[in-house]
């Protein structure tokens, strides 16, 4: 049964309320960074390597060209050491003596007009001596099966559950594939931009569209020899992001800040879309290699992987990203004997980053491709093999970790299998018949999605929410909601904003959640990893009840209504002036991990769900069409369902655009393929499949009022359903994404020997 959440007589929380900035986008009144002023600002300009592997010589500026019109920093202007401090600090900067991929920074230019700052690079001449490069998953995944000692290996990782080895061997049945998935474009609708401004104290004011202000802030504060309470950040509106403003922005941070210092000025940079698309991050590139065991009566006997990710030419967050990877590499289903082992290898291509999922989909699209290739070994049906094995309420994970409570599964499963009557369509699948006008298929995904951070994050970050008691207008007391969680589009103010009403008791207009900003709220975590509601929202939650509560000792009574609220708030200030309170997120009692063994709780707890995909395929030119997607989804308590289906409808739309359409490859120059709108193919309209969608409810008890994550769920599932469906209409497997009706004609070819 699902469990129980006590909370203080809700009023908002589980209500399908409009979005609190929805009028100022709708108006226009929503200001992002190329929206806004700034008076006397220079434009930035990036001068990028020519190839994507060289040694730097030297940068030679043409003397006929007057240098004084603009400004130019190189690797020797950074007054601290020439490193963005990530997860490492192999990452420069600015390039000084060697440059890893083509388009890396060698040098900044800002001038008073974008065309003279874009003018003046035409005249700084780089001097290099061009050096091998290594530009695709296909070579260092050859490396790796070959044992090449040329991999560069920049992390990896292993799980291990009982002895995969032995259990292999000993099984009735082994099954072994390889799946691959190329990068994918986040195309949010707004490109990165920032402006850095000088501070009178020496220090710089950073402001514009990104998910994270407080990575700006730590990983910045080494190279520009700065405390970190003398970079100030601030979130400008934001146009999108999917994880492609996470660690991004950090570097743009550095650009602007160093060329707004130098020339003593605000300096803007704006990416255009072509330039967005270039330089900035995209998804992990992956392998995957399964082998699995079974067991006579169809139970699972061992999973052993191999999990690598193209990490381009830095590590950045890519071990973050292969940690996540590996973790549900192997997720969600029964079995005593696992091992994982995760790599993240160098290209010379552009690093790769955060995208929705953060490393999940990768392995969600090999394992649930694989579970299908399992069940026909096991003569049994898709449906069946993944009832008979998913795990449930008691079972462990490949870390060990005992599934205590909040567990979707098999509901999510049973109910989405049900709705879709999948045993009685699945008898209808067409799986190649000769003549026929269409083929049809379906395909059944089941996956977990770990909720917050991975491993110890969630006890590293120790995150906060504040609450201030202060005049939201003259005469008028609220509650402002502090925190360094931003909207990026997905809701994050008004769900934020509906779990304070609830904790102060009051109407939602009582309350404001402005865009953070490092000068006034406390770390509350980044936007990332599904944490948001689930972390932080508990944090406000919480905080709004403490906020109330400390009213309630300075009247000496209960507040019980928003009248009371407004004369007793209106004393406190008048008397105290403002009131701070803060939340701290504490793990569920008795969590333990190990970083090194990855053995414990991997995470607090995890989201399910459960898509299936129906699609028709054209026999003659094998184009594919997803026909309706069926799927139900435990993200915990709902807190507002309205924009909880819209995540899902959004993240099924971009996950169905990673299964059939989002094709962008490397060339020889060492930059991206698809460069623009019109080269990069996404869904449109047109493309978008019937979504018969719905959740079940199985809260967290552990962050009052019980909900878990919902941004990234929607991403993890529906390439391999589409997949295996695409299987069941053609009964060609395809193990290659995204799967187009090319791929599938040369497929076809292959299997009549020609």
């Amino acid at each position: 049964m699902p469990a129980t959440v006590q909370t203080r007589d809700p009023r908002w929380v589980g209500q399908g309320i409009p979005r609190v900035d929805a009028e100022d986008k709708v108006r226009g009144r929503a200001q992002y960074v190329d929206d806004l002023l700034v008076p006397n600002g220079w434009h930035g300009h990036v001068v990028r390597a020519p190839v994507p592997h060289g040694l730097l010589r030297g940068l030679t500026p043409d003397p006929a060209f007057d240098w004084s019109r603009v400004v130019v920093v190189t690797a020797k202007d950074i007054p601290g050491p020439n490193c963005i401090v990530s997860h490492d600090r192999s990452m420069p900067v600015i390039a000084s003596d060697e440059f890893l991929y083509a388009g890396e920074p060698v040098a900044l230019i800002a001038a008073p007009t974008l065309r003279l700052a874009r003018e003046a690079a035409e005249h700084l001449r780089i001097d290099f001596e061009e050096r091998p490069a290594i530009l695709t998953l296909h070579e260092v995944a050859d490396q790796f099966k070959h044992n090449d000692p040329a991999l560069v290996k920049l992390c990896g990782q292993t799980i291990r559950k009982g002895d995969a080895e032995a259990a292999l061997a000993r099984a009735h049945k082994v099954v072994e594939a390889e799946y691959t998935a190329g990068h994918q474009e986040q195309l949010y609708i707004e490109p990165q931009g920032l402006v850095a401004e000088p501070t009178g104290d020496g220090g710089v004011f950073i402001y514009g569209s990104m998910q994270c202000p407080y990575f700006i802030v730590h990983e910045l504060c080494e190279a520009l020899a700065l405390p970190p309470e003398k970079i100030r950040v601030k979130q400008a509106a934001v146009g999108g992001a999917f994880g492609g403003k996470e660690e991004f922005p950090t570097w743009l941070a550095g650009y602007v800040a160093l060329l707004a210092l130098k020339a003593k000025r605000p300096v803007k940079i704006v990416y255009d879309r072509h330039q967005d698309i270039l330089y900035t991050t995209k998804r992990h590139p992956v392998w995957s290699r399964y082998r699995t065991g079974l067991n006579r009566d169809g139970t699972i006997a061992a999973i052993a992987v191999d999990f690598l990710l193209d990490g381009g030419a830095y590590l950045t967050l890519s071990d973050v990203v292969m940690y996540r990877g590996i973790l549900h590499a192997a997720m969600g289903y029964r079995c005593d004997h696992v091992f994982v082992n995760g790599l993240v290898a160098r290209t010379n291509t552009v690093p790769s980053g955060a995208f929705r999922g953060f490393g999940a989909p990768q392995a969600i699209w090999g394992l649930e491709s694989h579970v299908d290739a399992m069940a026909a070994a096991a003569g049994m049906t898709p449906h069946e093999f993944r009832l008979k094995n998913c795990l449930v309420q008691g079972d462990t994970t490949p870390t060990g970790q005992v599934l205590k409570w909040s567990v979707g599964s098999p509901a999510v499963l049973e109910k989405s299998l049900e709705r879709c009557r999948f045993d009685e369509q699945w008898k209808k699948c067409s799986r190649g018949k000769p003549g026929a006008k269409s083929w049809y298929g379906i395909g059944v995904s089941f996956f977990a999605h770990g909720a917050a951070f991975t491993g110890d994050g969630e006890a590293r970050i120790k995150a906060r929410a504040a609450m201030d008691l202060d005049w939201l207008a003259p005469g008028r007391p609220g509650g402002i909601v502090r925190v360094s969680s931003t909207e990026m589009g997905q809701g994050a103010l008004t769900v934020l904003s509906q779990l304070a009403a609830d904790g102060l008791g009051l109407d939602l207009s009582r309350v404001s959640c402005p865009f953070p900003d490092t000068a006034l709220v406390p770390n509350s975590g980044p936007t990332v990893a599904s944490r948001t509601t689930m972390v932080v929202g508990s944090c406000v939650y919480g905080a709004a009840g403490k906020l109330k509560k400390a009213l309630e000792q300075f009247a000496g009574k209960p507040i019980a209504s928003g009248k009371e609220f407004d004369e007793i708030a209106s004393a406190y200030l008048n008397k105290h002036g403002r009131l701070r309170v803060e939340h701290l997120f504490v793990l569920p009692p008795g969590t333990q991990w190990d970083q090194k063994t990855f053995r414990g709780d991997s995470y607090p707890g995890y989201s399910w769900g459960c898509n299936v995909a129906e699609v028709e395929v054209d026999p003659r030119t094998l184009g594919i069409r997803v026909k309706k997607i069926t799927a139900f989804y435990d993200i915990g308590k709902v807190v507002n369902p309205v924009l909880a289906k819209g995540q899902i409808e959004g993240g099924l739309v971009q996950a169905l655009g990673y299964s059939v359409m989002e094709k962008i490859g490397i060339d020889r120059k060492g930059r991206f393929d698809a460069s623009r709108m019109q080269t990069y193919i996404i869904p449109t309209m047109q493309d978008i499949p019937e979504m018969d969608l719905d959740f079940v409810e199985f809260p967290f008890d552990h962050a009052p009022p019980g909900a878990k994550g919902v941004g990234e769920l929607p991403m993890d599932g529906l390439a391999p359903a589409i997949a295996n469906a695409i299987e069941a209409a053609t009964g060609l497997r395809m193990r290659d994404l995204p799967i187009t009706p090319e791929k599938l004609y040369e497929h076809s070819q292959k299997n009549l020997g020609r």
